[in-house]
């Protein structure tokens, strides 16, 4: 059984996502629909699937006028620290880069997100800007964001 709505309704996932928490049977059926209702030309998703179970997503906004796109990716918190997160980002941008003709990514992350930029790093992103006080957290908060860059041309 595939089920987008578990590992997303999870405190500690969404953390530093506008993910919402409780994430309802409503919320995963919306999130599922706007993500298959947008042009895969411009915003591909790919689910992270393992075994029968859905445990996280690798996806794109692509530009093809700059052929840039800007990565993004989540997966379960049970999940962390397996290497999965980054095999399937790898995976991803290969594609990505071939398909859509990119010569660069670039991702952010909320800067207190120390294991997502351990993933970009491992797959060989570069730390570019700090922005500060750029969003709100969900506790208020204004939070900075890190940029990172890839070079894939």
């Amino acid at each position: 059984m595939i089920d987008g709505q578990a590992y997303r309704n999870d405190a500690e996932f969404v953390r530093y996502l506008p993910t919402p928490l409780p994430f309802t049977l409503q919320d995963a059926e919306a999130w599922v629909a706007r993500n298959m209702s947008e042009p895969w030309e411009l915003f591909p998703t790919f689910a992270i699937v393992l075994g029968d179970r859905l445990i996280g997503t690798v996806n794109f906004n692509v530009y093809p006028d700059t052929r840039i796109a800007m990565l993004g990716y989540a997966i379960g918190r049970k999940w962390w620290g397996s290497g999965i997160a980054t095999e399937a980002g790898q995976a991803a941008i290969t594609y990505a880069k071939e398909t859509f003709d990119l010569v660069r990514i670039w991702a952010s992350t909320d800067a207190r997100n120390v294991r997502s930029q351990r993933v970009l790093e491992k797959l060989g992103f570069t730390r570019e800007e700090l922005r500060v006080a750029v969003g709100v957290g969900r506790d208020g908060e204004l939070t900075d964001e890190v940029v990172y860059g890839l070079d894939v041309a």
